[in-house]
């Protein structure tokens, strides 16, 4: 994909003026009054205290009649008690009611904390003092910027706070230059960005809802591009989230084990890494979670941070731009990390490698990730209209052939799509266990031995793989046995009994865990299963194995695309049970899933 560049047209300067300004206002976080909690909006900061704390600073402000130098001591004095006794921040229940001396004392103008971005967005909560400077005009809010000033300067004089002074010189500036608090130049910026944004979806992402299946299959970053942001752009527009949200057994799968487990989440920290729109927070915070930490480096995460604070969770849930490689969190430690990083043939986009990132960064001892392991299967199906339709279309085209349109060369290319469960023509194969807690980023690259054994007469047109994955309430049991997963491909080895296992879905109330399937004998999801087309069929008989090896690494040009080769034999059922078969021919396929 060609990506347009915005320099040649003037657009990069007039950008980076935009993003400058933005960059004044935004770079300012506000500490909450007692804890250390920041937020960018003082509206959400107070929505927090209130919660968090106890303690309604817009209703008492209201109810006292508190102006704005009297607003500005109260958070100073606030500010001091918490500086000198670190127990404070402790303290439920404040008030105030008026009679406090503190309200007056004009030693209480003297910011306590140094830029303290707070006093600078009271006026956000319309705290005007005087019905002359109520407006939201320029002039208004220039001349209470002056006169906050002029207090704190005299407040200050006599001491050594020179470098406080200079400061607020360059804050009184940037208001005469920028017109920062100016309600009409946020309005006419907001417009701004989202006609930039608009721009930028229509000729830079070209994401288009209809194709939002295709879209996933090039989510990954293209070899050489800067910075792989086009991976993270992929994930900026609607159409690839409602097709992730509209998948019930992706969607469901993780609200079920959340809400079910609604005590493993009830008061701790978690931490979604790659939140898109911010469900599985949301599920967690609905759940009981003291603080949900959502990451993500898409421009999805400024529609979460709506989402979020649409339903009313923004003083449970926090949402934090960047790489979970680069950034540091607003804590230490988390008690658990969800997050559904799973791509085609699991490993696909390679985010897992991010998830163990985080949680060996972040993780407390003892965490839990959701999912807690994760499985990867190998089948064989027989399925001649998926031939006709899909290999050998270019035989015959209205007529012609275009064999040249057939794929070419010693690698071909997996293919992505739904198979039926009737096609499945043998047992399946565990070629990956993959423990969460303690898989490494080398752990995902891997080599099998497989056996697969036909349970019919059938062609073997290509082998199949898919995965599982599971949700446990310990990590110290991240799974059940792989042989306890599911049911077997068909509840019966006879052709006319091929009923499918049951839906993708699954509990085990015995050991309170949860999972799902993404393979043909479940519901049909957004991953499909992954098919490897042999070049030439096996003519198999039931009883019949094809025995091999497989091999799965990151692919040597684009780490989220996958390098794939297979190597296998056909052996009849009357030699399956003798340890020679070096009379078995074998043949090697290498394939790219990209």
């Amino acid at each position: 994909m060609s990506v347009v560049s915005y320099s040649e047209s003037g657009w990069d300067t007039q950008e980076d003026r935009w993003d400058d300004w933005e960059d004044d206002e935004m770079n300012s976080p506000m500490k909450c009054l007692f804890c250390t909690h920041t937020f960018q909006s003082p509206i959400v900061l107070f929505r927090h205290v209130k919660q968090a704390h106890g303690f309604d600073f817009p209703k008492t402000r209201a109810s006292l009649k508190l102006d704005f130098y009297q607003s500005m001591r109260v958070v100073n004095y606030i500010r001091t008690m918490g500086l000198s006794d670190p127990n404070f921040g402790h303290v439920s229940g404040f008030v105030v009611d008026g009679s406090e001396a503190f309200i007056n004392d004009d030693q209480y103008l003297k910011p306590a904390i140094e830029d303290d971005a707070l006093l600078y967005a009271l006026d956000e909560l319309d705290l005007d003092d005087t019905a002359s400077v109520a407006s939201s005009s320029r002039a208004g809010s220039l001349a209470r910027s002056h006169a906050m000033e002029s207090s704190l300067v005299s407040a200050m004089a006599g001491s050594e706070k020179a470098k406080e002074r200079e400061l607020m010189a360059r804050i009184r500036t940037l208001e005469q230059q920028l017109g920062l608090r100016d309600r009409e130049v946020k309005y006419v910026t907001e417009q701004f960005d989202e006609y930039r944004q608009m721009v930028k979806r229509q000729f830079y992402d070209s994401i288009d809802d209809s194709n939002a299946e295709d879209h996933r299959a090039g989510a990954a970053a293209e070899p050489g591009s800067v910075g792989g942001d086009y991976y993270f752009n992929s994930y900026a527009g609607n159409g690839i989230h409602m097709q992730m949200l509209q998948d019930r057994v992706r969607t469901e799968g993780y609200r079920d084990f959340i809400y079910d487990c609604a005590d493993v989440f009830r008061g701790k920290v978690v931490l979604d890494v790659g939140c898109g729109t911010g469900i599985l927070s949301m599920f967690a915070a609905k759940a009981g979670a003291a603080r949900v930490i959502a990451v993500d480096n898409s421009d999805i995460i400024d529609k979460a941070r709506a989402n979020v604070i649409e339903n009313g969770l923004d003083g449970v849930i926090t949402l934090v731009r960047g790489k979970i490689e680069e950034l540091e969190l607003p804590v230490p430690q988390v008690d658990i990390i969800v997050s559904e990083w799973m791509g085609y043939f699991l490993l696909f986009e390679a985010m897992l490698d991010s998830v163990l990132v985080a949680r060996d960064r972040f993780l407390a001892p003892g965490g839990l990730l959701a999912p807690s392991a994760s499985y990867v299967y190998l089948t064989a199906i027989s399925d001649a209209a998926y031939m006709r339709d899909q290999v050998n279309y270019w035989d015959d085209v209205y007529g012609f052939r275009m064999s040249s349109m057939k794929p070419q060369g010693p690698v071909l290319e997996a293919d992505v799509d739904v198979v039926p469960a009737s096609s499945v023509a043998a047992t399946r194969a565990l070629i990956a266990h993959i423990d969460h807690g303690t898989a490494t980023p080398a752990d995902l690259d891997f080599t099998s031995d497989f056996v697969v054994e036909a349970t019919r007469d059938a062609p073997l047109h290509a082998l199949l793989g898919y995965f599982d994955v599971a949700f446990s309430r310990s990590q110290s049991e991240p799974s059940p046995d792989a042989s306890q997963l599911g049911a077997p491909v068909y509840a019966s080895d006879s052709v006319a009994d091929t009923k499918p296992s049951p839906q993708s879905l699954w509990t085990r109330p015995e050991s309170s865990m949860h999972g799902f399937t993404t393979g043909p004998q479940g519901t049909p999801t957004h991953w499909k299963q992954t098919v490897f087309v042999l070049r030439a069929p096996i003519d198999a008989k039931a009883g019949d194995q094809v025995r091999g090896k497989f091999v799965c690494r990151k692919s040597t040009t684009n780490p989220r695309e996958l390098d794939l080769e297979i190597s296998y034999c056909h052996v009849p059922a009357s030699m399956k049970d003798s340890a020679d078969i070096s009379s078995c021919a074998m043949k090697h396929q290498k394939y790219q899933l990209q």
